[in-house]
């Protein structure tokens, strides 16, 4: 009963936040002149969170959340937001579409399958608003404003940034992260209203880039200008939050050592030049199109759908990796891949030398213990059944090869790169397969798995 009680706590406190999350939504629709119906959704929605927190207010703090707990709660709460943000623009589209738009922007997807006259200026905030929310992670936000300091918003945090080992997480701490999010969205705003942008389509893309999500207004970055803007905002927003909360306290060496950052550069580098080795579509955009995928933000200056299978498959490759561990990009992330080669060579190692010699594997010099090792080797396998499990289903409906994987990758990395399979006329069990694609992608299928057994635990 007590774990109950502690789930019940914190998912009361969760809708509270939800409620407020729909007030910038709904204030920038009355100011655009929306549909009076999408309007008084968003508006209605606000109320009947509010209205269910509140029934749930008698239920008191009963202690300290645990990671299992902590699991749950993130997953249904990305559930949750993706029909939050999905609802509403049921005004302007089929119920299912709407919903995968509210799925794709929690994600910080990307993909849409709307129809055109759907794309209204206020469902285009709307989308990048909700990406801006999931980027940072409504649990994050829970713990900052609603949660005292302590080890149950240590639990809430890790399961959502997978443990970026800010030690002891205090409240302060976490302010920070929010700061830095916050100070970045401001920056991104000035760089793309200085390459050219209007207000409106420069605060789109800064929501959108600091969030890895994807939800442009712009369908190509086709200048100089706006692709350097686009690139940077890319490249600093798929590394790790922490690498900011150090550079906030001017620990440059904690920076200068982050293994992830030389990774996703070195990634990054190949990637590109193999690109531009196959497709020869010219170093600027063949740039900009990697950084993109790498760090699953989804934005394009190349046409995917005209490149060869060659080039798709580096792109898909990208996606799967990913970004940094604890930024707000999606894939498999940076460290995970960095312990995977460090695992491979380890196990090579033991094979040719005595076993005095072989040392235990570390990252930045912290050993990695065995059953981390054991948990990352899991999702990694979990991850790669899932996607070609996806791809699967997505050739039995006569799709290329490369196609299909191309977007099972950008689904499940959560990036929104399409090669135009993705759109309103997808067969209606493909669009589930996205979003479901899309949610496990995000909170990384172990929290949902935590999710199907969790009512259940008592009988398994």
């Amino acid at each position: 009963m007590t774990s109950w009680r502690i789930t019940g706590y914190y998912f009361k406190l969760i809708l509270y936040l939800m409620s407020i999350s729909t007030i910038p939504p709904l204030i920038t629709a009355i100011i655009l002149s929306e549909n009076p119906l999408f309007i008084l959704a968003i508006g209605l929605e606000g109320l009947v969170l509010f209205v269910s927190a509140k029934l749930l207010s008698r239920i008191t703090s009963p202690g300290d959340i645990g990671f299992t707990e902590a699991l749950v709660l993130t997953a249904a709460t990305f559930l949750l937001g993706g029909f939050i943000a999905g609802i509403p623009i049921i005004v302007y589209d089929k119920p299912l579409n709407s919903l995968f738009e509210g799925i794709s922007a929690i994600t910080t997807t990307g993909l849409s399958s709307l129809n055109q006259a759907a794309l209204t200026p206020g469902v285009h905030f709307l989308r990048s608003y909700y990406q801006w929310i999931g980027g940072l992670g409504i649990a994050l936000l829970t713990v900052s404003f609603l949660v005292s300091p302590g080890s149950s918003a240590y639990n809430i945090y890790a399961a959502h940034l997978g443990k970026t080992k800010i030690k002891p997480l205090s409240l302060s701490a976490v302010r920070v992260l929010l700061k830095i999010y916050l100070i970045l969205t401001i920056i991104y705003l000035i760089f793309y209203i200085a390459s050219g942008l209007s207000l409106f389509d420069a605060l789109i893309n800064s929501l959108t880039t600091i969030s890895t999500g994807g939800f442009s207004t712009i369908p190509v970055f086709n200048t100089p200008i706006l692709m350097t803007a686009g690139f940077i905002g890319m490249f600093v927003s798929a590394q790790p939050l922490i690498m900011y909360y150090y550079l906030y306290h001017g620990n440059i060496k904690k920076i200068l050592g982050e293994k992830q950052l030389y990774s996703f550069t070195i990634i990054l580098i190949v990637g590109f030049l193999a690109l531009v080795i196959v497709d020869h579509e010219g170093i600027m955009p063949s740039l900009f199109q990697s950084v993109s995928a790498l760090s699953t933000t989804g934005y394009s200056a190349l046409d995917s759908s005209a490149l060869s299978d060659s080039s798709k498959l580096v792109l898909s490759i990208l996606m799967i990796i990913g970004a940094g561990l604890g930024s707000t990009g999606g894939g498999l992330k940076q460290l995970r891949i960095i312990v995977l080669f460090k695992t491979l060579l380890h196990n090579i190692k033991a094979r040719l030398y005595p076993p005095k010699t072989i040392r235990p594997l570390k990252i930045n010099n912290a050993p990695i213990d065995p059953s981390t090792i054991t948990s990352i080797l899991s999702l990694i396998t979990l991850y790669i059944i899932v996607l070609l499990l996806s791809t699967w289903i997505f050739t039995l409906h006569g799709y290329t090869l490369s196609n299909s994987l191309f977007e099972s990758s950008s689904a499940l990395a959560t990036t929104g790169l399409s090669t135009g399979l993705t759109g309103p006329a997808l067969p209606v069990d493909l669009k589930i397969i996205l979003m479901i694609d899309m949610l496990l992608g995000r909170v990384e299928i172990i929290p949902y798995i935590y999710l199907i057994i969790y009512p259940l635990r008592d009988r398994i």
